[in-house]
């Protein structure tokens, strides 16, 4: 870990002496009251050694990292039925674009675009919003073995504005792919406002880096085959229109979010959580970005060497 440990370092203050660029979100109104420059990394190896540099302890939402843990979720429950109704492609499109859904009659090409992570959320057992997310939690606190919180004022703010996540909601329940358009818009809204850091954040991914058991409890937390789902798709589509960028400079799976966090699986090794809040074009951390490249360069991390 001493190796590990010295190149997140390095990284972490190659980054924080950088120039920052980027923009944080806007289009969530809460999002924007964040501090543009913070900036944090976590890393936690398979023998449960981690290391945290920066604002490791603050806390920011998921958004759509969570889309990694609600599939997992969900394949746990009935992975057939998941890919019945999302696909597997990458879209080459923005991750808010209903373009690819209506030449396809309806359906998501992936999970991790809205439309899917919306249909995705509506397959979480529970029957209605409140009750799907108390078991989305619940998953969550068995997968880092603490209890995480929503945070309200984004929720809220989520929920007055995501006008066009309601339009994708109705565009798949007018095509049958789910049943109550508000159960499944509102899951979605309260998943993607869960709080987090990046410490607890790259603990809740360790599992994902070891074949979906939990390395720390032994626990099996989802079959092997789902997991290696996750992973390919985290790296086809984890950060949409930049996936191919990534691929080349990072070349780990990565799944993005626009509150700034980044979550990057090593499987076999490690779990690394990044996070800062300026965004890049396409809607991922810029600084984060960095982060990971410098880190997978010093360790020979790539899954592409």
């Amino acid at each position: 870990m001493k190796t590990t440990e010295a190149a997140v370092q390095k990284a972490y203050e190659t980054v924080r002496k950088s120039a920052p660029s980027g923009e944080v979100a806007t289009y969530i109104p809460e999002l924007a009251r964040i501090n543009p420059d913070l900036l944090a990394i976590s890393v936690i190896d398979l023998q449960g050694n981690q290391c945290s540099y920066g604002d490791a302890e603050t806390q920011f939402t998921l958004q759509s990292v969570s889309k990694a843990f609600s599939l997992a979720l969900v394949l746990q429950e009935n992975a057939a039925a998941v890919f019945d109704t999302v696909g597997f492609e990458p879209t080459g499109n923005p991750f808010f674009s209903m373009l690819p859904m209506e030449s396809e009659h309806g359906k998501p090409r992936n999970p991790f675009v809205n439309s899917g992570a919306i249909a995705v959320s509506s397959m979480i057992p529970g029957g209605n919003a409140k009750s799907s997310y108390a078991n989305f939690l619940g998953f969550l606190e068995q997968i880092c073995e603490e209890k995480p919180v929503m945070d309200v004022d984004t929720h809220r703010s989520e929920s007055e504005t995501g006008y066009r996540n309601r339009a994708m909601a109705n565009f798949l329940k007018q095509y049958g792919w789910i049943e109550d358009v508000d159960t499944a818009v509102e899951t979605y809204f309260m998943q993607c406002s869960t709080l987090t850091n990046v410490r607890q954040l790259a603990r809740m991914g360790l599992f994902l880096a070891n074949r979906g058991i939990d390395p720390l409890t032994q626990k099996r937390i989802v079959d092997e085959e789902s997991c290696r789902a996750i992973v390919t798709l985290m790296t086809t589509c984890g950060t949409y229109d930049y996936a191919g960028r990534v691929a080349i400079e990072i070349g780990l799976p990565c799944k993005s979010g626009v509150s700034g966090g980044i979550l990057a699986i090593v499987p076999g090794k490690m779990s690394i959580a990044a996070f800062a809040p300026r965004l890049g074009t396409h809607g991922n951390s810029e600084a984060g970005m960095e982060l990971l490249k410098l880190i997978s360069e010093e360790l020979s991390l790539s899954l592409f060497q």
